[in-house]
C-alpha cells in the first residue's frame, strides 16, 4: 500500500497555511483526465482533452524524482472517463468520449509491472461523465453518465476483474451525470447530485447496497448541485462541497452526510464559490479543496476543511489557477496536474501541496 509517512501531518485545530511548489510539467497538456496513485507511489494520468486531439496517451509521475515519463498509450482515446485502482494493483479505465466513436464502451487495464494496457471487456452501455466506485469484494460499480445523443443515464453496471466481465445491476432512481459517488465504510455507495442536462442540477441522493443489489433513496441535500466534490472523512461521514455551472450559478455551500443518522448537516460555506474543482483527504484528516471555476474566473484559491472545528481556512494559493484538473496523493504531497482556464486554454503544469 502507499505510505504517506513522509508528510508533515496536519494535526492542529487551526491549520497553518500550506505551500505549493512546482512539479515538472505533464508531457502533454490535458484536462478532464483522471489521476490514480499506484501501490508503488507513482501516479498514472491517462487520456484527456487536448488541443492536439483527444488523447490515448498516458504518463507516470515519480514523486521521488518529481518527473513525468511517458508510458504505452491506451487502445482508445478518451476524456471524461474514470480510473480505478483494483485490488491487484492494476488500474481499470472505463468509458469516456472521443471524436471518432462518440462515447466509448471498451475498457482497459493498466499493468504497472509491465507498463502495458490490457483489454478489460466492454461496458454494456458506452458512457462518459459517470462514476466508478471500488466495492469491498474488488468489483467496480459504474453509475450514470452521458450516453449517445446526450442521454442522461440511470443505468448501472458492475465490472468483475476475475473474468473481465460486465453485468447489469439495478438502475438508480434518478438519471444523472457530473454527480459524485462515494464508497462508505460499510461498503455501500452514496451517489449525490448531478446534472440532468443544461445545468438542471438535482438535490437527490441514493445509496446502493451491493449485497441486496438495491438502491435506496436517502434524504436530499439542502442545495442542488452538480460538478461538486465528495470526500469521505475519517469518521465515515461524507463532505460535499461546491458545485454549479455557467447557467445555474456557482455555490460556496457545503454539507455533510452522516450514514449513521441518515441526515445531512450544513457546515460553514467555503471562502469561494467553485465548481469543477478538486478535493482530497489529507493524512492529517483535513480536506483540501483547490482550483475550479467561478463565473468567468479560473480560481487559484485553495482552502482546508477541518472536521474537528467544522470550519474552512484559507491555505496557500495555487501557482496557477485551473479547473477540470486531476489530484492524487503522493509520498511528497498532493499532486494537482493539468486542467483548463476559463478562456479554454489547456495547460500542462503540475504542482505539489504540502500542509504547513
Amino acid at each position: 500500500m502507499l505510505l504517506l509517512s513522509s508528510w508533515s501531518l496536519v494535526a492542529s485545530a487551526e491549520a497553518a497555511p500550506g505551500r505549493w511548489s512546482a512539479a515538472s510539467r505533464l508531457l502533454t497538456s490535458r484536462d478532464f483526465q483522471p489521476a490514480t496513485t499506484l501501490f508503488d507511489g507513482r501516479v498514472l494520468v491517462s487520456g484527456g482533452f487536448s488541443f492536439a486531439g483527444i488523447q490515448a496517451t498516458a504518463e507516470l509521475y515519480d514523486p521521488l524524482r518529481r518527473h513525468w515519463e511517458s508510458t504505452f498509450p491506451m487502445a482508445h482515446a478518451r476524456f471524461a472517463h474514470t480510473s480505478t485502482l483494483l485490488r491487484n494493483g492494476r488500474v481499470l479505465v472505463s468509458g469516456g468520449a472521443n471524436l471518432d466513436d462518440g462515447y466509448v464502451a471498451p475498457a482497459e487495464q493498466f499493468d504497472p509491472a509491465t507498463s502495458t494496457w490490457l483489454p478489460a471487456g466492454s461496458m454494456l452501455r458506452a458512457r462518459a461523465n459517470h462514476t466508478a466506485s471500488l466495492l469491498r469484494d474488488g468489483r467496480v460499480l459504474v453509475a450514470g453518465g452521458l450516453a449517445r445523443h446526450h442521454t442522461e443515464l440511470r443505468s448501472v453496471e458492475i465490472y468483475d476483474p476475475k473474468d473481465d466481465s460486465w453485468s447489469h445491476v439495478a438502475s438508480m432512481h434518478d438519471a444523472r451525470f457530473h454527480h459524485t459517488a462515494t464508497t462508505l465504510l460499510d461498503g455501500r455507495v452514496l451517489v449525490v447530485g448531478g446534472d440532468r442536462g443544461d445545468d438542471d442540477f438535482v438535490r437527490t441522493a441514493e445509496i446502493y447496497n451491493p449485497e441486496s443489489n438495491r438502491w435506496k433513496r436517502v434524504p436530499s441535500m439542502r442545495f442542488k448541485r452538480g460538478n461538486q466534490t465528495a470526500t469521505l472523512l475519517r469518521d465515515g461521514r461524507v463532505l460535499v462541497a461546491g458545485g454549479g455551472g455557467p447557467n445555474a450559478g456557482f455555490t460556496r455551500s457545503a454539507e455533510i452526510y452522516d450514514p449513521e443518522t441518515n441526515h445531512w448537516h450544513i457546515v460553514g460555506p467555503m471562502r469561494s464559490q467553485r465548481a469543477f474543482h478538486v478535493a482530497t483527504l489529507l493524512p492529517g484528516g483535513q480536506v483540501l479543496v483547490a482550483g475550479g471555476f467561478e463565473d468567468n474566473r479560473t480560481l487559484r484559491g485553495a482552502e482546508l476543511y477541518n472536521p474537528a472545528t467544522r470550519r474552512w481556512h484559507n491555505t496557500g494559493a495555487l501557482r496557477r489557477g485551473r479547473g477540470h484538473a486531476s489530484i492524487a496523493l503522493t509520498t511528497k504531497g498532493a499532486l494537482i496536474a493539468g486542467g483548463a482556464l476559463v478562456n479554454g486554454r489547456i495547460i500542462a503544469s503540475a504542482e505539489l501541496y504540502v500542509p504547513g
